[in-house]
């Protein structure tokens, strides 16, 4: 049954990023490379299997926020994780914890859904 469950939410967590494929079109990392990099956190991110990120899934997490360097880039980000959270049952507590078991320091809040990505800087 858990085999199941996480199989179905890497087939929703890849139907997220084909849905959001086109929307950042000028950011120096799309939403797409920015969803695909972070396929790996998945498992961790819907609390399914262990109860830590993989290193793959961390090496994503430098990856995006390394790329993210720009005001817009960052704001379509953030719409971005929003949208693929919801979407992909993300555990917001996971998702909170994600940075900080990565030993990263983003600034981009992906850990509070209630933010408002306009105002991000």
């Amino acid at each position: 049954m858990g085999k199941k469950r996480m199989g179905w939410s890497v087939f929703a967590f890849g139907m997220v990023i084909m849905a959001l494929g086109a929307s950042l079109s000028d950011a120096e990392i799309s939403c797409t490379e920015a969803l695909r990099s972070l396929i790996p956190c998945t498992p961790f991110l819907v609390g399914f299997g262990s109860s830590a990120p993989n290193v793959v899934c961390c090496m994503g997490v430098q990856h995006v926020f390394e790329q993210a360097n720009t005001t817009t880039t960052r704001r379509d980000l953030c719409q971005c994780f929003q949208n693929a959270a919801s979407q992909i049952g993300a555990l917001p507590e996971r998702v909170k914890e994600l940075p900080q078991f990565c030993n990263i320091h983003v600034t981009l809040p992906i850990n509070d859904a209630n933010v408002n990505c306009s105002k991000i800087q």
